[in-house]
């Protein structure tokens, strides 16, 4: 399920909490029908004594709880019925931050409605689970300082003011200006490395890429600078013992390229296969396999990423001198 984003060029909301989709996500339904839901069974009564929290607070006490866990509750309570239609509420899900707005009014959830939880808030448009620039809010890309709140106790919660800047920075696709300039420095590496590869020597070359695949899990089970034919390196993952047949280039077209798909196809060995050229003749693109396994290319910057992800940019700086 895809939320809708709702149609603002900004959010700015005047608050922002956290809400837990019930325990072990039992609430999670609320994502689908456009709801922000909370409370159980023992929450029913706050409804009727809604303003007076002192009478809230105390009957949570006469359920059993003690003075700090009714407090504990009576404070989500307020929170929920809080009717600023400009807090946004946001929650983690799906391997994905979501947020909404919600309507003022509070609802009770009528018995066999299809929710678990005791009331419900209609949002603005449903939840989202996408930034303004239409990007899914992935935790994978998302702060911890800010994910950690999957780990809250409770149900509900105010965000710390750090945690609330993230969010809103997130939300409205706004990039941290030291994240963008390093994310800017990195193209500028990127660029740069590629036209020192460009001028090592074949061997060099052929060394740089042993270097990177060795440093990447991939072990050399050929001679370095052997002759096989076809062929310039066997390599093998220590862990799954998937083998891989590379031939590096130094330049390539792309009639190069359609020879060594076939020719490397055509190897009765069951193993990946590969060719690594930095200075590719226009933009080469992989032919169709007509055997066990497609040719993997990688051309060009990709090989400069390649030397950059192995760690390998100061012994590139100096081969290249």
């Amino acid at each position: 399920m895809q939320a809708t984003p709702v149609d603002m060029d900004q959010i700015s909301p005047s608050k922002i909490r956290f809400i837990k989709l019930g325990a072990g996500g039992g609430w999670e339904g609320a994502l689908d029908r456009g709801r922000l839901e909370w409370g159980t069974e023992d929450d029913r009564h706050v409804a009727g004594l809604t303003g007076d929290w002192a009478a809230v607070s105390q009957a949570y006490i006469a359920q059993g709880r003690i003075q700090s866990t009714a407090t504990g509750y009576t404070n989500e309570a307020r929170a929920f019925f809080d009717g600023d239609p400009d807090a946004m509420w946001i929650t983690f899900a799906r391997g994905r931050m979501w947020w909404c707005l919600a309507d003022p009014e509070v609802h009770v959830a009528a018995d066999g409605n299809g929710t678990d939880a005791a009331y419900y808030r209609a949002t603005h448009g449903g939840w989202s689970d996408r930034d303004i620039d239409d990007r899914v809010l992935d935790l994978e890309r998302l702060s911890t300082r800010l994910s950690q709140l999957q780990g809250y106790q409770r149900t509900i919660c105010s965000l710390r003011e750090e945690q609330e800047a993230l969010c809103r920075r997130y939300v409205n696709a706004v990039p941290d200006p030291v994240q963008a300039a390093v994310a800017a420095a990195r193209l500028e590496l990127r660029l740069h490395l590629q036209t020192l590869i460009q001028q090592l020597t074949w061997h060099d070359f052929e060394q740089l890429i042993d270097l990177a695949l060795a440093r990447t899990g991939w072990v050399r089970m050929s001679s370095l600078g052997g002759t096989m034919k076809d062929v310039d390196l066997v390599v093998e993952q220590s862990f799954t013992r998937e083998r891989m047949a590379v031939q590096i280039k130094s330049s390539a077209n792309q009639q190069v390229v359609d020879d060594y798909a076939r020719r490397l196809d055509e190897r009765n060995a069951g193993e990946r296969i590969m060719l690594i050229c930095h200075s590719p003749a226009g933009t080469l693109v992989v032919p169709p396999s007509t055997g066990r396994r497609r040719l993997e290319l990688v051309q060009g910057g990709e090989v400069a990423d390649l030397a950059i992800n192995a760690g390998l940019v100061d012994w590139t700086i100096t081969r290249a001198l």
